[in-house]
């Protein structure tokens, strides 16, 4: 309820313009029950619990014969289908045009960076030369999605985003057969 609200407002009146305090009275909430939710007004559009634990369910189930790329491609376009799709419309839409949410959002994706280099290594010795391929691997692919997920807002926010992450990933699978 608080998320709908939230959206609906910031759709009538903008991002910058809508205090959480009338989020709170919209939504019938106190400001403390919508902070025990949310620890600040950007995360109603860019923090998605049911998103995160697809996510991180993606990457504790590896496939047999997946590579390390196809894996992290993988749990984040899990992650990202599993965000309800007119709210991560609505999000994607105000992202491009509120610094706050930008900032927000690197955080974000900085933190969720270290759970998927955490399950690449997995099993494994932790040894200076693993981590790092695994970091590179985990930033490489993050920012392919995020190229991918920036075609699909330019198209308009039509259709489902996951073709687009696809044909980015298809360019960093080709850039890495060099």
């Amino acid at each position: 309820m608080i998320i709908d609200v939230a959206l609906q407002l910031f759709e009538e009146k903008g991002f910058e313009a809508v205090s959480v305090d009338e989020i709170a009275a919209a939504a019938e909430v106190s400001p403390r029950t919508f902070y025990r939710y949310f620890p600040a007004k950007e995360d109603v559009l860019v923090v998605d619990p049911d998103a995160e634990a697809a996510m991180r369910a993606a990457l504790a189930e590896r496939h047999p014969n997946e590579t390390d790329v196809d894996l992290v491609a993988r749990a984040m376009i899990t992650g990202l289908t599993a965000r309800h799709p007119d709210r991560a419309r609505c999000g994607y839409h105000l992202l491009k045009t509120t610094p706050a949410l930008q900032a927000r959002i690197h955080q974000l994706v900085w933190r969720d960076q270290e759970h998927v280099v955490d399950a690449l290594l997995t099993g494994m010795p932790r040894t200076p030369e693993a981590e790092l391929r695994a970091r590179v691997i985990t930033h490489a692919v993050t920012d392919t999605i995020r190229v991918g997920v920036a075609a699909w807002i330019q198209s308009g926010l039509s259709g489902s985003v996951v073709p687009h992450c696809e044909q980015a990933l298809t360019f960093l699978r080709e850039a890495f057969t060099y």
